[in-house]
């Protein structure tokens, strides 16, 4: 139940083959528990390698539905590794939360033992509940960075966020991205819309206030669950491409 309440896969919705563009490769992701992953490349030259970002998309649709996100971060000098999860788009298995870790995990190892990247090199961006799989991979790892849109803190509050306090207990320990953020030796950007109605905008304020690392938070004024980017683009793109480019440690937001 747990998992219905948190997953809405998309298994049929694509893109025409002929829209996807010619700088992108499907790849296919063997997952260690033998799970089979759909994921897209989005390569500036394969003979010379930029920095890297794997995306991690929200609980509702499929990787498809991200395809504008990854090229906007592909124009800001990224190569992108676009990853779906177990249950998704053309992707083998049935969501859970044990899977998408796994799923997060084993594309981790593709873009290290099979494109070459090295951990300093890579990006791991998570938005919605991609959020709490960039979290977990991310722990005791040496990430570039990491870039957290919408996160969310724990299953628990979910359920409350939800009206479903009264099933808290069913939630146990899930997605308990407070418990585990601290694992995390990179920087972290998370933003956030102060009206966000799906993950409450205090949840992202938690994380940020929790994180004990080198870390930035960006507040979209007016901005709901899923209009950041139409709501205030130059922030939302503008803040992500600085802090992609940044090397220095960024201050801590006043809000």
């Amino acid at each position: 139940m747990k998992d219905k309440l948190t997953f809405f896969p998309d298994r049929t919705s694509a893109i025409p083959e002929k829209d996807i563009p010619s700088y992108t490769i499907e790849h296919w992701i063997e997952t260690s528990d033998g799970e089979t992953i759909q994921s897209f490349l989005f390569l500036h030259d394969k003979n010379k390698k930029r920095p890297l970002i794997i995306y991690f998309h929200g609980n509702a649709g499929n990787l498809y539905h991200r395809f504008d996100s990854a090229i906007r971060l592909f124009e800001m000098g990224q190569d992108v590794l676009l990853v779906s999860y177990r249950g998704y788009s053309r992707s083998t298995g049935k969501p859970s939360e044990k899977g998408i870790y796994v799923d997060g995990e084993s594309a981790v190892s593709f873009v290290i033992d099979s494109l070459g990247y090295a951990e300093n090199e890579i990006s791991i961006f998570g938005r919605s509940l991609g959020s709490a799989v960039a979290i977990h991979i991310s722990g005791h790892r040496t990430f570039k960075n990491v870039i957290l849109i919408t996160p969310l803190t724990s299953g628990k509050e979910m359920a409350s966020a939800m009206g479903l306090g009264f099933l808290k207990f069913m939630a146990g320990n899930s997605y308990n991205s407070l418990e585990k953020i601290n694992n995390i030796n990179s920087r972290v950007l998370i933003i956030h819309g102060d009206r966000d109605e799906v993950v409450p905008y205090h949840m992202g304020e938690r994380l940020f206030q929790v994180f004990n690392g080198t870390k930035h938070m960006v507040t979209i004024k007016g901005g709901r669950h899923n209009d950041l980017a139409e709501v205030n683009p130059e922030m939302y793109w503008g803040e992500i491409e600085k802090f992609l480019q940044s090397f220095n440690n960024l201050p801590i937001l006043d809000y």
